[in-house]
């Protein structure tokens, strides 16, 4: 009778174990629904308290909102689902001489003085910008970044490989998805052709999308999600996030760039 009982506590277990993987997929297939229907809702009650044509484009490259709208969710659930998304950190060895990085790698601004740093073939000696430390081969990848009175920026993904010591033109074709602001309102795409956007409204924070198989990166107006471009291309090798907070110009343009991932 013992050894029965045993046999059956031991059945009873392996049935268990095989069962596993079912109840976790039915529950991650339950918490996306619940992810889409909050964002939803979400998106709607954020949509109605904006001003109609609050961005405004010459023209818009409206994309694919497949993979945005899962952040957005996960924003208003964080303290329910864990997704357990990459945090995004500045890279110092890449950072131009005249950019100053937080003890936490989290925010870079233009300083007046050049530091005397060791010379390196990762680091920007012509262009005021710095890489993320966490560079991208497959996957689908968002974090957000605060640019708020700052008139002056320039944002994006860039290949790996992009010329660190001269000056290039900041196109698709040199390795660079980029968006860049000037005066405040002046939104510029650097696609091939450039396109130009006004803004009726400051932007505070700017999302970026990357979705490496499907071949593109999204920029969004974070709070409320709103696509602003997508640039679609073929990627095959390391893309990382890049972030210019431009000259300091004489303090007009001196808070930081501040870069965020959705686990802060």
């Amino acid at each position: 009778r013992q050894e029965n009982l045993i046999l059956i506590r031991s059945r009873v277990e392996c049935t268990l174990q095989k069962l596993k993987p079912l109840w976790q997929r039915q529950k991650e297939q339950i918490a996306s629904h619940l992810m889409t229907t909050c964002c939803l809702l979400s998106l709607q009650e954020k949509a109605q308290g904006l001003s109609e044509g609050q961005l405004v484009c010459r023209e818009l490259s409206l994309g694919q909102f497949k993979g945005p709208i899962q952040y957005a969710a996960w924003k208003e659930m964080k303290s329910v689902l864990s997704p357990g998304l990459s945090l995004i950190t500045l890279d110092p060895r890449t950072a131009h001489p005249n950019l100053v990085l937080s003890a936490d790698l989290t925010s870079v601004r233009h300083s007046d003085t050049k530091q005397a740093l060791p010379g390196a073939p990762e680091r920007f000696d012509a262009s005021i910008a710095v890489l993320g430390a966490q560079g991208f081969t497959a996957g689908r990848h968002y974090w957000e970044v605060e640019v708020e009175k700052k008139p002056k920026w320039t944002l994006g993904v860039v290949k790996g490989s992009v010329n660190r010591k001269k000056r290039r033109p900041l196109s698709p074709g040199e390795g660079y998805w980029v968006i860049m602001l000037r005066n405040g309102r002046e939104l510029k795409v650097l696609d091939v052709p450039p396109k130009g956007l006004l803004l009726r409204a400051p932007l505070t924070k700017i999302g970026v999308f990357l979705d490496y198989e499907g071949g593109q990166v999204s920029f969004y107006e974070a709070h409320a999600m709103s696509h602003i471009y997508t640039f679609r291309d073929a990627f095959a090798e390391t893309l990382y996030p890049y972030f210019c907070p431009c000259l300091n110009e004489a303090g007009e343009n001196s808070h930081p760039l501040r870069v965020f991932s959705t686990e802060t």
